[in-house]
């Protein structure tokens, strides 16, 4: 493949020729069967929002050569095609997809005219933001701008679905930032009620794997899953930098001491922070809940490839936050490998906004840059977390971005122990998928229900059927596939909606969607890991939020054996789901696999068995197999 000037004619020419398919439906979004969801009966409509304040909004525009760049991303993440890792800069990318700098002046002058502000256009000339009052938003948009309450607390939000002015409809398709409403949440588990091991922490103190379980560092993770032969190779994420893109501030003091106290020599400046949209909000800094999912990524990743430099993109906690944080990483092309461990229920969704996320990750897969997402941690029941059983039904339900065909969806375990607890011990004898089912008998026996469904019922890794995205043609052909199920309603009690019995969500039956996870690791917070934050270390932390990170320093220290070619010069191993299942389907759980089966335990609803599975996906993995597949010689 040809870049710069030539780079549409050479993609007519390989359409043409039949070397690309322009059939592919690899990764386009499904929208013929969507699911019914209902407004949460718990917001209240506080009224209208004063109409002088000030909004910062993003307008996305339509991409051009849609059918081009999907059969491109395609042939790049084939590891058979002739195109495999033949990557582009972002400057070639909007130049071939990003609008022409006419229409995009075209979009800036009609805004400038109804008294916006703009601010920035995003490199890839898919994206513009500009600021405004309400007041303007509403003459320009067709919706009212009310403020709302929501379990205590308040944001504001448009009325009704925004109209794209007549003068952008041929340009821009979707507009984001109007509501100001925090919804997405960290995918960190913490064991409940303080866990077994409550008390005095005792520090590692250069003890870089413990080998005990709660108490698991960087260093179990690599004996666990035959990470050690690539530190022997030398390989150590050097010359590679770490992307986390996260909601929530933290503090770097923390992130150092722990790499410190376990015996990780590092530099002391590998870390750079880089505010999007304003950075965090005062809520989500250092000492909060947030704060502890970003230092946890943090020492996770960086822990796992020591060598690397790290790019943390930190921005609010909205629907435009979360955009702009995967726009401006992709955009600036800094990073080899980029992950995120928040997300929320697919359902929540502004589906008018997937064409967004949709067009970043294509990006991303263009530029070489793989893109990891936790999975959730509800089990089968993502809506779960914020509709608990069983004052509402439970919902088949799976987490965004995970849900994305071009995200490695990372799932969870559970780890072999024994675990004292205080009327007996529950011992966990092989790896299995992670569902806290296994701890059903002890708490229902000795505590009773109302604790069991209260704090252990819808826990474990992530895993579901997409509703919104179809089937990938990476994952055709695979057993174990699964189609969303019939009867799957959300239906809550009065002590939930405050008005009687209501169905809030009806999902439609027999989608073939794109199957979640992907691949799987230690997620359970009893098997799990030790947490530095804040000063301290908290014992028993686990959570997909820790797979997604490790995944992430995983694929650094792959890249960082990778070598360099004309059209991979950074040596990116480039999207990681089509060559994952490549592999799979060519190796199986033979000898020599990357692949390790996970043949007992659920995620609460799908088992897990020696095929793919939306418990845990492909299974978990032998990192070393894992780097000689993806070309680490």
């Amino acid at each position: 493949m040809r870049t710069g000037s030539k780079l549409i004619p050479m993609l007519a020419l390989l359409i043409a020729a039949g070397a690309i398919s322009t059939q592919t439906t690899a990764w386009a979004a499904t929208p013929v069967t969507t699911p019914r969801v209902s407004t949460d009966p718990r917001i209240v409509d506080l009224g209208v929002a004063s109409p002088s304040d000030v909004k910062t909004i993003t307008i996305a525009l339509a991409i051009r050569n849609e059918a081009a760049l999907d059969a491109l991303v395609a042939s790049i993440s084939d590891p058979t095609s002739a195109n495999f890792r033949q990557f582009i800069t972002p400057q070639q990318f909007a130049a071939a997809y990003g609008q022409t700098p006419d229409a995009i002046a075209q979009v800036v002058a009609y805004l400038q005219a109804q008294g916006f502000k703009v601010s920035k256009v995003h490199a890839n000339n898919l994206l513009i933001s500009a600021s405004a009052t309400n007041a303007q938003i509403a003459a320009t948009f067709g919706t009212s701008i009310h403020k709302y309450s929501l379990l205590g607390a308040t944001y504001q939000a448009p009325t009704v679905k925004p109209v794209m002015p007549a003068a952008l409809a041929s340009v821009a398709t979707t507009v984001s930032g109007l509501s100001t409403r925090s919804f997405l949440r960290s995918h960190a588990t913490a064991v409940p009620h303080g866990g077994a091991l409550a008390g005095d922490v005792v520090a590692p103190k250069n003890a870089i794997a413990t080998g005990a379980p709660g108490f698991y560092t960087v260093g179990d993770l690599a004996a666990k899953y035959n990470i050690n032969p690539l530190y022997a190779k030398g390989l150590s994420g050097a010359g590679k930098t770490i992307g986390i893109a996260t909601l929530a501030g933290y503090k770097q003091s923390d992130v150092y001491f722990y790499w410190k106290d376990i015996g990780l020599a590092v530099d002391q400046n590998r870390i750079t922070d880089v505010p999007v949209d304003g950075g965090y909000d005062a809520t989500s800094g250092p000492g909060t809940d947030g704060a502890g999912e970003t230092t946890l990524d943090i020492e996770q990743s960086g822990g796992v490839a020591p060598g690397a430099k790290i790019l943390v993109y930190i921005a609010p906690n909205t629907d435009q936050g979360f955009i702009d944080l995967f726009a401006q990483a992709i955009n600036e092309n800094a990073v080899d490998v980029l992950s995120v461990s928040w997300g929320s229920p697919e359902v929540t969704y502004d589906p008018t906004e997937f064409p967004i996320y949709h067009a970043i990750f294509r990006q991303a897969a263009m530029q070489g840059i793989p893109v990891i997402a936790a999975a959730g941690d509800a089990g089968a029941f993502d809506i779960n977390r914020g509709y608990a059983y069983p004052a509402c039904t439970t919902l088949l339900s799976v987490d965004f971005p995970a849900a994305h065909p071009l995200v490695l969806a990372a799932g969870g375990t559970t780890l072999p122990n024994s675990v004292q607890h205080k009327f007996g011990v529950v011992t966990v004898a092989t790896e299995r998928a992670w569902g806290w089912d296994y701890l059903k008998n002890y708490i229902v026996g000795n505590y009773g229900t109302d604790l069991y469904y209260a704090d252990y019922y819808t826990s474990g890794g992530g895993g579901g059927v997409s509703v919104d995205f179809a089937l990938p043609a990476f994952q055709g052909g695979l057993a174990g596939l699964q189609k969303s199920a019939a009867n799957q309603s959300l239906v809550c009690n009065p002590t939930v909606t405050g008005k009687g019995y209501q169905d809030l969500i009806d999902m439609p039956a027999g989608v073939a969607g794109r199957n979640l996870p992907d691949v799987s690791l230690n997620a359970d917070p009893y098997s799990g890991y030790l947490l530095y934050v804040n000063g301290g270390y908290l014992t028993e932390y686990g959570g997909t939020s820790f797979v997604a990170p490790q995944l992430n320093g995983i694929l650094t220290l792959i890249s960082s054996g990778l070598p360099a070619t004309k059209h991979n010069p950074l040596g990116r191993v480039g999207a990681i789901n089509p060559q994952l299942y490549s592999a799979f389907k060519k190796q199986g759980y033979g000898s020599g696999s990357p692949f390790l089966p996970i043949t007992s335990g659920d995620n609460e609803y799908y088992q897990s068995t020696a095929t793919y599975n939306p418990s845990t996906g492909l299974g978990s993995l032998d990192v070393s197999n894992l780097a000689k597949a993806l070309g680490v010689q």
